[in-house]
């Protein structure tokens, strides 16, 4: 049974908040950096200041120990080396204090993690009721009510950068490069959270915080590695249900990124694809970059996938064409409606789309509202995508005033500027929802991120359940019969092969032979039985099984991830499944909706439905096996893979199958 869930207010709006290690302003440290921002930003709690060495801090008295102090303290921000750090946890705890910001570095991190230090720190927290954010924190800053309790950059401005999003952070030093993006976007924070080591409280709970905190509206978070995977989920969801979008950019897509972020943090880093998966089963919206992380909370309205470009300039309009198409949009062609209305006002060029309205929109002022007003009503467009260029102040006001009222039509629009501004540098188009962006694919992944979670939402049926839930009845009527080869009933070719534990890559191994008559299956079994002597393979097995009919050949499987849990996997199968690399992964359980969208993920969804003249394969019969193995995995936690599983015009044969491990 999991411990409560702890109260995170004294963190964020503490009426009391004593400062452990505070130094003088001028001395450059750490306890200067968190003092001078207390002060700057003229917190409204009570600040005391902890440091035996001074008696008086910034005309302020300096207690030499938390006991000293006229009253105990609901924060306590600790800035004291790690050795000293436990213990002023203890005085803090003993005296009745609620929360603490422990920033001390020493513990966890790298070659540090399991040290006596860290041990004992982790001891204390499993049991103490106060809530702890770090250790190797730089704080927590409510730009709200301005308690700057901490040292990012971005807090050290003479203005905390107050609005509507509250932002988690497993990394400190980069918060305030995420912020610099966001206040070019016009946003604000109402809590940065900086997590830090996350020992005692996690990127769940600030999530979970900021879920009912009324005044923010939008969550953004920066994860490395989430060792509380299901508490996160559950708190994204609960930010979901009370109309909250979750926003998340993640470390790892590469192995070397992985291990960055396994270094930094010292945390299990699980499957990008499955944690991915698993994000957009959650209707939480994942970004590339710091940039695009800040963006996806500009989304307005509905967006689709079918897109209208225009520019001034053709080569913007190609441009803008190519990146569409490259992130999976579509560019159609013009309806006769609106192609003729284009053709009236256009002296220049040629109605289509890409729309380049040529040098003509320079001097008339009027093509521009007249293009939109065309395109926009063209049934076969979803939105509509401006190229904005530099030009004189008159004219790109012009655009802009153009743009807004087609938005204001109900269009959804989108503008990419070409010089590079960002949406402050439009405001305009940013008072009316219009986002703005300063790169082409980051404009067209965020529209489809946008579209993506529309699109998300859980099917309404329910993952099928047997009332037999053992492994054998599981995959009953899908795996091939195997049997000794001098047991081999049938008259017909068998395939006969070693089988045992770690068995992979049988076919390179040359221990698999295909198409083997009756009548030569006992050569052929002692030929394998000599191999598996050769390679020392001691638990292996000879077997025989019927040679399954042609089809279409899949590798499904089961994973368990660290952070995306129990995933089903599915891709082209056989000696082509590494060659090919065409995987798609999908978190367990999964319906039968889910279970074909998965197929559909991958090229072998089109071989399936029957490719170049092929006949249609039975996809519902691997939709099933996929179904089976998901409740596999989410109901007995345990990894299977099946390769290759050959779909036929009817049925499915798995010829191989491992379940955990054997």
């Amino acid at each position: 049974m999991s411990a409560p869930a702890k109260d995170l207010t004294p963190l964020v709006r503490p009426r009391s908040i004593a400062l452990v290690g505070a130094t003088p302003l001028e001395s450059n440290k750490l306890g200067s950096w968190a003092l001078g921002n207390l002060l700057k930003h003229d917190v409204s709690a009570e600040l005391y200041l902890v440091n035996p060495r001074y008696d008086s801090l910034e005309g302020r008295p300096c207690y030499p120990d938390l006991v000293s102090l006229p009253e105990p303290p609901e924060l306590v921000l600790i800035l004291v080396p790690a050795a000293a750090a436990i213990d002023v946890l203890r005085q803090a705890e003993a005296l009745g204090s609620r929360a603490a910001i422990l920033f001390s570095s020493g513990f966890g991190e790298g070659d540090r993690a399991g040290s006596p230090l860290d041990l004992e720190l982790k001891g204390f927290l499993s049991e103490t009721p106060m809530a702890v954010c770090g250790p190797n924190t730089n704080g927590i800053i409510n730009c709200i009510d301005r308690v700057a309790a901490g040292f990012p950059p971005y807090a050290m401005a003479d203005e905390l950068p107050a609005g509507n999003l509250g932002v988690v952070s497993q990394s400190g030093a980069l918060v305030s490069s995420l912020v610099q993006h966001l206040l070019g976007n016009g946003l604000g924070l109402t809590v940065g959270f900086a997590v830090g080591n996350g020992i005692d409280l996690t990127v769940g709970d600030y999530v979970r915080y900021l879920a009912t905190d009324d005044r923010t509206e939008q969550i953004v978070v920066y994860a490395e590695g989430l060792h509380d995977a299901d508490r996160f989920f559950a708190a994204a969801d609960e930010a979901r249900d009370a109309g909250k979008p979750v926003h998340v950019m993640k470390a790892g897509r590469s192995p070397e990124g992985a291990d960055a972020a396994r270094s930094h943090i010292g945390a299990l880093v699980g499957d990008y694809d499955a944690f991915a998966a698993r994000c957009h089963r959650h209707g939480i919206l994942m970004a590339h970059d710091l940039a695009e992380l800040a963006a996806l909370p500009l989304a307005r309205g509905r967006w689709g996938r079918r897109i209208g470009v225009l520019s001034s300039s053709g080569a913007m309009a190609g441009i803008l064409a190519d990146s569409a198409r490259e992130n999976g949009f579509e560019v159609p062609p013009l309806g006769p409606t609106s192609h003729s209305a284009l053709a009236e006002c256009m002296t220049l060029g040629e109605p289509r789309n890409p729309l380049d309205l040529t040098g003509q929109s320079v001097v008339d002022h009027d093509l521009l509202p007249a293009a939109l007003e065309a395109m926009g009503d063209d049934p076969g467009l979803d939105a509509l995508v401006h190229g904005m260029l530099i030009g004189p102040e008159i004219i790109i006001d012009k655009q802009m005033d153009a743009l807004v009222a087609q938005a204001n039509r109900g269009t959804p629009v989108a503008v990419f500027s070409a010089p590079g501004w960002h949406p402050v540098d439009y405001p305009k188009l940013a008072d009316a929802g219009i986002p703005v962006f300063n790169s082409p694919d980051r404009l067209f992944r965020c529209l489809a991120a946008w579209e993506n979670r529309r699109d998300s939402k859980q099917p309404s049926e329910e993952p099928h359940t047997w009332p037999d839930e053992t492994l054998d009845n599981l995959l009953a009527d899908i795996a091939a019969p195997a049997c000794a080869p001098a047991e081999y009933p049938e008259d017909q070719s068998a395939a006969v092969k070693l089988v045992g534990d770690g068995l992979n890559h049988k076919t390179d191994l040359g221990l698999v032979e295909l198409n083997v008559k009756p009548g030569d299956i006992a050569a052929v079994a002692d030929r394998l039985e000599a191999r598996r002597r050769e390679l020392g393979l001691s638990d292996a097995v000879v077997v025989a099984q019927p040679m399954a009919g042609p089809g279409i050949e899949l590798v499904v499987g089961t994973r368990l991830d660290p952070e995306a849990g129990p995933c089903v996997v599915v891709g082209l199968g056989g000696v082509l499944a590494e060659l090919v690399d065409d995987v798609a992964i999908a978190p367990a359980p999964l319906n039968i909706v889910e279970a074909h969208a998965l197929l559909d993920a991958t090229r072998a969804g089109a071989l399936l439905d029957g490719y170049r003249g092929h006949p249609p394969y039975d996809r519902d019969a691997a939709a099933e096996v996929l179904v089976r193995l998901g409740y596999i995995a989410a109901r007995h936690h345990t990894e299977a893979e099946i390769n290759p599983l050959i779909v036929h015009t009817s049925g499915v044969t798995a010829v191989d199958v491992l379940i955990g491990g054997h």
